[in-house]
């Protein structure tokens, strides 16, 4: 994927859920079936709920289990693209929509040309 080399490239990629710090420090989990990122710390005695988990604030009612996500980002490494960046990026987007045949994809972005 083309995309994917790009980010990494920027130091942009989603890293194992084994290597998140559980030292009270923020996270931006990557939950895939929703796909979005949520911005969380890891909470080893969390009052209201029965253990360890990833939540979003202080004494939340929910948490998130590690198996929620399927990877993480540092947000202190995370850095804002600049047009040639992006550019890049939506080039390599559809790059990988033509080489998977996703249609969908493909679609939106003709809407987009019209």
């Amino acid at each position: 994927m083309q995309v994917e080399r790009i980010l990494r490239e920027y130091g942009q990629f989603l890293r194992p859920m084994s290597e998140a710090p559980r030292d009270g420090q923020r996270i931006l989990g990557h939950a895939a079936h929703a796909r979005h990122l949520i911005s969380c710390y890891w909470e080893a005695r969390p009052a209201v709920l029965i253990g360890p988990n990833w939540v979003e604030e202080k004494d939340s009612s929910g948490g998130y289990l590690d198996r929620y996500f399927d990877g993480w980002i540092n947000p202190r490494e995370f850095r804002l693209f600049d047009a040639a960046a992006v550019s890049r990026l939506l080039v390599a987007y559809i790059d990988d929509a033509r080489a998977a045949d996703n249609l969908e994809a493909l679609k939106v972005l003709e809407q987009v040309e019209t």
